[in-house]
């Protein structure tokens, strides 16, 4: 194996490098990664690294090749940790050159198509309340929403006042399920005497 070449490591923990070349997946023996199972296809997917770039292109199989959980339908670029699903087979990429991320903040996705949300790769399900509460955040990212703000998004339905328990409780569930520590919240922040807010990124040092 190229030393710091990416490859992929199966359920068993047997390594396949990916270093300089193109590797197929599939249940023809011919294949770089083997797959003994019916429901793969013969040449199932495939990976290149150039590198700099790791791809995952689906060949056109009937079952699907999933990463992260989701069956892609065009060429996916992989980061570190991600997760390949082909048939019964599970393989994790590593890339030893990835950066780590500053305090290991959470990575945080929406797919504006589906308006699915994902948290370091993992899709979060949310109450209908709590998807109105992460609705006004993210389109205010970065942004200081008050409560007030947050009542009128998320209780449209009150006529009287909403009380300052009821979206702080919210706001603790809706931690629960973003933030990898919700003690130490760094995705949805405080910001005493005037709201909350969602930050996007990471902060830079200068």
């Amino acid at each position: 194996m190229t030393e710091n070449a990416p490859y992929l490591e199966d359920a068993t923990g047997q390594r396949f490098p990916l270093a300089g070349q193109v590797v197929v997946l599939g249940r023809s023996r011919n294949c770089d990664v083997f797959i003994p199972d019916q429901r793969a296809s013969r040449r199932h997917a495939e990976i290149r690294w150039d590198g700099e770039t790791t791809t995952l292109c689906d060949l056109g199989s009937a079952n699907g090749t999933f990463l992260n959980g989701r069956r892609i339908t065009t060429p996916q670029t992989l980061h570190d940790g991600d997760e390949i699903a082909i048939a019964s087979a599970t393989f994790t990429f590593h890339d030893p050159e990835a950066t780590l991320r500053v305090a290991e903040f959470p990575l945080l996705v929406v797919d504006e198509t589906t308006g699915e949300l994902w948290v370091n790769r993992h899709l979060i399900s949310l109450s209908p309340k709590e998807q109105a509460l992460f609705d006004l955040l993210y389109r205010n990212a970065d942004r200081v929403c008050s409560k007030q703000e947050i009542a009128e998004a998320v209780w449209p339905e009150y006529q009287a006042a909403v009380y300052d328990y009821q979206i702080e409780s919210l706001v603790k569930r809706l931690r629960e399920k973003l933030e990898p520590d919700p003690r130490q919240p760094v995705l949805l922040v405080t910001v005493r005497g005037r709201g909350y807010k969602l930050v996007r990124s990471a902060p830079t040092n200068r």
